[in-house]
């Protein structure tokens, strides 16, 4: 019998009552549950910049795309985007979609974070957008 362990279940085993964060972001299961670093790292070269959503924006439902330019730097190897201060996924492209975001008025965040999922740069970006 041929056993596949996911990521996600290796997650589940690790941080058992961790809650699934919604993103569309090809890192599906690399989540890390509520982290947000309490101090940001040099960014030795790495940047984002928000391309999409861009400041004033309204969508219609829950699903907000997302784009941006990222540049890793050193150390950099992808993004996590915070919505009011709240880790809502990681992004390993430049593009994605953010889900299950409540109607109102949000603030968008990306950090740029190295590969151990922890140590976030002091390359960010941020933005206001509106759902409806």
């Amino acid at each position: 019998m041929k056993v596949r362990t996911t990521a996600a279940a290796l997650l589940i085993l690790i941080f058992p009552a961790a809650p699934t964060l919604a993103a569309d972001n090809g890192m599906s299961g690399m989540d890390m549950p509520g982290h947000k670093s309490s101090q940001l790292q040099p960014a030795e070269g790495a940047s984002v910049k928000i391309v999409t959503p861009k400041t004033g924006q309204e969508f219609k439902g829950d699903q907000v795309p997302l784009e941006f330019k990222l540049n890793k730097g050193k150390r950099g190897d992808h993004v996590h985007a915070y919505v009011d201060g709240e880790l809502m996924g990681m992004f390993s492209g430049e593009k994605g979609t953010l889900t299950g975001i409540k109607p109102g008025k949000h603030t968008l965040e990306l950090r740029v974070v190295s590969t151990d999922h922890i140590t976030e740069l002091k390359a960010t970006d941020r933005t206001d957008f509106v759902v409806k």
